[in-house]
């Protein structure tokens, strides 16, 4: 399941570049049949055999493990692009941004060594780390916000062990994640 799940990522990745150049050429990428054949070439290019590895397991080999919310946003903005459906409305996609910034922050330095604790241990068996993301899930369930079905993914995902880390922090923040939310961030305050 792990491997086939590992396809995923760069196979949005690809729709989401396809989709790119078809705005950049000045069509829209909506409707149900150019949709099939921008999939059908995403597939195609993620399963293409290169030195005896596929395209999509290559970019694996660069970076392992996109995290489940990473992976989430740009499923939502495939679908939006090609359906013109919301998956995840504005809310969600700040709080997805705010809960990245904050996860980086408290992962991040405190494994490179900046301070006497590191949490990244705590990913590895149900600790204090599970007991916050399932509050922070129930909260905004709560506050109805779409980015809870995001957290609750993640859950599931873990549990399932679809990536191939076993770390819960994997599942839940990777550093192009951090990086696309500081930059949304600082797109939103610059246009506010």
């Amino acid at each position: 399941m792990t491997t086939v799940f590992s396809f995923v990522f760069p196979f949005l990745l690809m729709m989401a570049l396809c989709q790119r150049v078809m705005i950049l050429l000045g069509k829209r990428p909506t409707g149900w049949i150019l949709t099939a054949i921008l999939a059908s070439v995403s597939v195609l290019t993620v399963i293409l055999p290169i030195s005896g590895l596929t395209a999509g397991r290559w970019l694996i080999s660069l970076y392992a493990d996109p995290s489940i919310p990473l992976t989430a946003l740009l499923f939502s903005w495939v679908l939006k692009n090609a359906f013109q459906v919301n998956l995840l409305d504005v809310s969600a996609i700040r709080t997805a941004q705010v809960f990245s910034l904050l996860a980086g922050a408290a992962l991040y330095p405190m494994a490179l060594g900046v301070g006497a604790f590191d949490p990244y241990p705590a990913g590895w068996h149900f600790s204090w780390l599970f007991v916050i993301l399932l509050g922070v899930t129930l909260v905004m369930l709560f506050l109805k916000n779409r980015f809870s079905v995001v957290l609750m993914a993640t859950i599931l995902a873990y549990n399932l062990h679809l990536l191939e880390s076993g770390n819960l922090w994997d599942y839940m923040v990777d550093p192009i994640l951090v990086l696309v939310a500081i930059a949304g961030l600082i797109a939103r305050m610059v246009t506010a």
